[in-house]
């Protein structure tokens, strides 16, 4: 928006510039010629004033966004951290929960090992019995 009024300034001060101009061009007089050169070395010094206003305004706008950006940039940095930790944290819960559940599932496993052998043993010494028993109706 500043840009827009700055030009229109810059526009409408070139109008005037070129009226003055004109208007001691038109002057009669032999220091009409000097006039008009230090108006115009005047003129040339405010139009280089302007540029360097505009350049300026336009430098701290530029730097403004540049700020916002880098801030925009740390802050989605800063959410990311916060996600990826909150994240982190719910794969150690959901790891040290499977590693109970394999404990768990690991030991009954191994009470089921021993009783598999435990009935494999009485299964044996029971057909052991009935061998012996087959064999001594004989």
């Amino acid at each position: 928006m500043s840009q827009i009024l700055s030009e229109t300034f810059l526009s409408g001060f070139m109008i005037l510039v070129q009226s003055l101009s004109v208007v001691f061009l038109y002057c009669g007089t032999s220091s009409g010629a000097s006039t008009v050169t230090q108006v115009s070395e005047e003129l040339q010094a405010l139009l280089m004033e302007e540029r360097k206003r505009k350049r300026k305004v336009s430098n701290r706008e530029s730097a403004r966004r540049s700020r916002m950006r880098k801030k925009k940039h740390l802050d989605d940095l800063t959410a990311e951290l916060t996600q990826l930790r909150e994240d982190n944290h719910q794969i150690i819960l959901s790891l040290n929960i499977t590693s109970q559940s394999y404990l768990h599932v690991e030991a009954e496993n191994s009470v089921l090992r021993a009783q598999t052998n435990e009935l494999s043993c009485r299964l044996q010494s029971l057909e052991d019995i009935i061998t012996f028993l087959q064999w001594k109706q004989w």
